[in-house]
């Protein structure tokens, strides 16, 4: 007769899992919203005091796999981040696995070293409101909030990629596009330190040839020859 999953093993094992990501110093971000924020702190909290005074060759790394979430929270994560780095003297490092969507994006310049995989993607919006109240609360109010949380998510991408002002990022992030950028894109706009490439153990030399980056240049091709006689006037 086939048994049922025992609630208090899985719970055991959930904090067993748990226990053993805050000894090796790795949080995974996905939903960026109160819960998870609260969760990193705690998290933060104890994986950077158990590294106080020792060398920071040890990092604590937050991988981020995210969709994004709220300003707020997100706000609060790269908070945390700071905090326990300034009380605790750790490095805390962020790596984008697949993707790293609007505020998840954001969370990810939080990192002493920021890095983004091969396949990995980034992307930056305008933020989304849903908003109900009195018209002095939504048109003036909560315009005044909006336009705080640009100043400060661009003040932030102005000092952590040190390319462009803030009212450049501002101009780029709250443009109306989604702005997907793949790689080496990022690492061109100072948006990643480094970009971690497959690799294999037994294939030193394998390599993933990737497409240029929109905008760079071309390889020369041979010169049309129609092209050639109307530059010479013939």
């Amino acid at each position: 007769m086939l048994r049922g999953p025992d609630l208090s093993e899985l719970l055991q094992a959930q904090h067993m899992r748990r226990v053993a990501l805050d000894a090796t110093g790795v949080y995974f971000i996905t939903e960026i919203d109160q819960a998870h924020a609260e969760d990193l702190a705690k998290s933060l909290l104890v994986m950077a005091s158990a590294r106080a005074g020792q060398p920071n060759d040890d990092p604590i790394t937050v991988y981020i796999n995210s969709a994004g979430g709220t300003v707020g929270d997100g706000l609060a994560i790269i908070e945390s981040i700071n905090l326990m780095r300034a009380r605790y003297r750790v490095r805390i490092d962020t790596a984008i696995l697949g993707y790293a969507y609007s505020m998840g994006a954001i969370v990810a310049q939080a990192g002493d070293t920021r890095s983004i995989g091969r396949f990995g993607t980034l992307m930056l919006h305008s933020s989304e409101w849903t908003i109900s109240g009195e018209d002095a609360k939504v048109f003036k109010d909560y315009q005044r909030l909006s336009e705080h949380y640009q100043e400060v998510v661009a003040a932030l991408f102005a000092a952590r990629t040190g390319r462009r002002d803030a009212a450049w990022w501002r101009r780029f992030i709250w443009s109306g596009r989604d702005r997907f950028l793949g790689p080496d894109e990022c690492l061109e706009l100072g948006l990643v330190d480094r970009i971690d490439e497959p690799t294999l153990v037994d294939r030193p030399d394998f390599r993933v040839a990737m497409p240029p980056v929109k905008g760079a240049p071309a390889l020369e091709r041979p010169p049309d020859a129609r092209a050639a006689r109307r530059s010479d006037g013939s």
